[in-house]
């Protein structure tokens, strides 16, 4: 079995939208979390979240696919960008059916999801998007991924809910370790800050509804806690076979040794 370890990283967050500005946020004790922007949460209950803000797809692909891409996979496509030039990583020709994409999401591209429900209801089914699969289904995104970084391995989503940048991370490693790709481009995105979402979460009691106190509010060991704080963005790394890394002369962060998944269903009464 092979060694297994990570070379490269990338970040688009509530805190920023790159690795150097999430990672200085989080040393200066910054919280992403404050009100919400990107739509009128004036009927709302829950008027906060850790929303991405100013972020721009642009540097990472062109307008044509901006428009064609979700932003989950906007997001996705940056975070993949940017931990490929950490690990100073060029997939050429000779290594790309050796380099994999494993990125998951809870929900995909639900803001696409939005605009083309209302165009259905409101011009009808001929106005649809043809790319709204593409741009909705939660495989797009390591697909696109795949596409614009030239990576002809292993490529699949892991959906579990909150756990899913952990398995898509763990089964990625275990790609690596049964040999059957030398780099795996692996980590998870999201984008669910919207109306439908956050009045799903908050209906279901599962929001903190702490409005007057936005970054006190995600308290989840504490006896006062009521409820999580909705977050996006997106992490990936860049997962490598120990001696393909050292061949090329790569900076190694960090090795992993190990990865677990179960369940803690319980009988319902």
């Amino acid at each position: 079995m092979s060694r297994v370890v990570v070379t490269g990283l990338g970040l688009v967050t509530s805190l920023g939208n790159d690795l150097a500005s999430s990672w200085e946020a989080l040393c200066q004790g910054k919280s992403g979390i404050s009100e919400i922007t990107g739509y009128d949460t004036s009927r709302h209950r829950v008027h906060f979240g850790g929303e991405i803000r100013n972020f721009d797809p642009t540097p990472y692909m062109d307008r044509k696919d901006v428009r064609r891409n979700d932003p989950y996979e906007q997001l996705a496509i940056a975070a993949s960008k940017q931990a490929l030039a950490h690990a100073n990583l060029q997939i050429t020709d000779e290594v790309a059916d050796d380099v994999g994409v494993y990125i998951g999401s809870g929900i995909g591209g639900l803001v696409t999801q939005h605009e083309q429900f209302k165009i259905l209801h409101e011009k009808g089914p001929d106005r649809i998007s043809p790319f709204f699969i593409n741009m909705m289904i939660i495989d797009g995104a390591p697909g696109i991924v795949s596409i614009m970084t030239g990576a002809r391995g292993p490529n699949w989503a892991a959906v579990s809910a909150c756990a899913t940048s952990g398995n898509t991370i763990g089964e990625a490693w275990e790609t690596i370790r049964r040999g059957d790709a030398k780099v795996m481009i692996a980590g998870g995105v999201e984008k669910a800050i919207t109306p439908i979402a956050m009045a799903a979460f908050d209906n279901m009691h599962a929001l903190s509804r702490r409005n007057d106190d936005p970054q006190g509010a995600s308290r989840p060991f504490d006896t006062t806690r009521d409820g999580f704080v909705m977050g996006e963005g997106t992490a990936i790394l860049i997962l490598e076979d120990l001696e393909f890394a050292k061949a090329r002369g790569a900076r190694i962060l960090t090795e992993m040794v190990g990865y677990g998944s179960t369940g803690d269903a319980h009988p319902r009464d």
